[in-house]
């Protein structure tokens, strides 16, 4: 241990916050807590950043959308370099300016908040994809983040609600290759060292108005997104990561909504497009799973797909006999449901359910170790395949499904009173 103190997220804020009242160096927007704070000195700090030879390479570079990285923003286009902005708090995608339409004098104006607009276009993620994928170079080879507190061994604190680290994760997810990550900051907001997570974004360069450190970190940048530990709402408030979703869907899945003692467990065959794109169990456009629940008697109210946790109140868990998403019950193949069957009885085996329901023909005989082309009729099977647990049939709640909608209900009814 080298004595040096490490400081909270929280702490770090603090101090910087501190920091840069006694220096009297803050400055508009106020109040500067809870904020990427403005100091002075941004400009002279951004004439600095623009000698580093990773600068000078990079044919794009991403900056954030604050009010101290302005002058970058600005100095970006006047270089003739292509400004990547994400939108305030993720609501949108990306923002492009490409110089060329900018007009001498206007660079400012441009990179402004409330006129890049005018100047820039708004890339879906697909097309920001395609962009990375077509290029020689990485079209982005440089970014530039806000911080509110950053120390030498590259640990980063921001106002605390972790855009910069998911807008690297979204760029990593589109195929962009680690690049260097710069900061501009007042030395106020400089400290020894900073507690952080894995999903934190270190930096390389810390760009002072009168210095130039090289962290020469140790701490990795983050990859892919972690999506298991985004909470249901961030979905809701960042629109990007529903689309991210929708682009990579097939890499995707749903939870598994599992305890112990469970009354019910339904078992659905897979994860279909629209149910892998929003993160929720039988999503899909017209699906009867929640309707049926209701209709059924399991829930007081027709829940909607984002409110699946609420089944566990109820004594309902969820999960899937194969984890992968397709577009349909034909892209699987027989093996893959023999193969998952034998994790689904291990759940099974751990969690006990009073009844498993197998949502299918085929998802039935999977599990209980049939032939594909063993009879089986719907409900309550003659045998149990682990003891003590009873095997329930039904058909897939899936709107294409042709067994008709009231033979479905009463089968959840049947189930219901058992």
């Amino acid at each position: 241990m080298d004595g040096r103190v490490i400081l909270s997220k929280a702490q770090a804020r603090a101090a910087a916050y501190a920091g840069l009242h006694e220096a009297k160096a803050a400055r508009f927007p106020f109040p500067i807590e809870g904020r990427i704070p403005n100091f002075i000195g941004a400009e002279a700090a951004a004439q600095r950043l623009r000698q580093l030879p990773e600068y000078q390479a990079a044919q794009g570079v991403k900056v954030n959308p604050d009010a101290p990285q302005l002058p970058v923003r600005a100095m970006v286009l006047r270089d003739g370099k292509t400004l990547y902005m994400p939108s305030p708090r993720l609501r949108g995608a990306f923002i492009r300016i490409r110089p060329e339409r900018v007009p001498p004098g206007q660079e400012r104006l441009a990179a402004s908040l409330s006129h890049c607009g005018k100047y820039g276009e708004e890339l879906t993620l697909k097309a920001l994809a395609e962009i990375i994928r077509a290029a020689d170079e990485p079209p982005i080879g440089l970014i530039v983040v806000g911080s509110a507190a950053v120390a030498p061994t590259g640990a980063r604190a921001g106002k605390g609600e972790g855009y910069a680290d998911m807008e690297y994760s979204i760029l990593q997810e589109l195929g962009l290759p680690h690049v260097p990550i710069a900061t501009t900051v007042h030395p106020a907001q400089i400290v020894p060292d900073i507690a952080v997570d894995a999903h934190d974004l270190p930096v390389d360069y810390i760009i002072t108005p009168t210095e130039t450190i090289a962290t020469k970190t140790c701490l990795p940048k983050p990859g892919r997104i972690a999506w298991e530990l985004l909470d249901p709402g961030d979905l809701e408030t960042m629109p990007v990561l529903r689309e991210l979703r929708e682009l990579k869907w097939e890499e995707l899945s749903t939870r598994d909504l599992l305890a112990h003692g469970l009354d019910v467990l339904f078992v659905g065959i897979n994860p279909g497009r629209k149910s892998a794109s929003v993160g929720h169990n039988f999503a899909g456009p017209g699906n009867h799973f929640w309707r049926l629940l209701h209709e059924a008697g399991f829930t007081p109210r027709k829940l909607a797909p984002h409110e699946e946790d609420e089944l566990l109140r109820y004594g309902v868990g969820i999960t899937n006999i194969v984890s992968r998403a397709s577009r349909g019950e034909h892209e699987l193949t027989w093996e893959e449901l023999v193969a998952g069957a034998a994790g689904l009885r291990e759940k099974v085996r751990r969690f006990r359910p009073r009844v498993v329901v197998l949502l299918g023909k085929n998802v039935y005989r999977a599990y209980a170790g049939l032939s594909r082309s063993a009879a089986v009729e719907w409900g309550v099977q003659p045998a149990p395949t682990l003891e003590g647990v009873i095997d329930f049939v039904a058909p897939n709640p899936s709107a294409r499904s042709t067994v008709p909608y009231e033979t479905r209900l009463n089968l959840f009814r049947l189930l219901r009173r058992l």
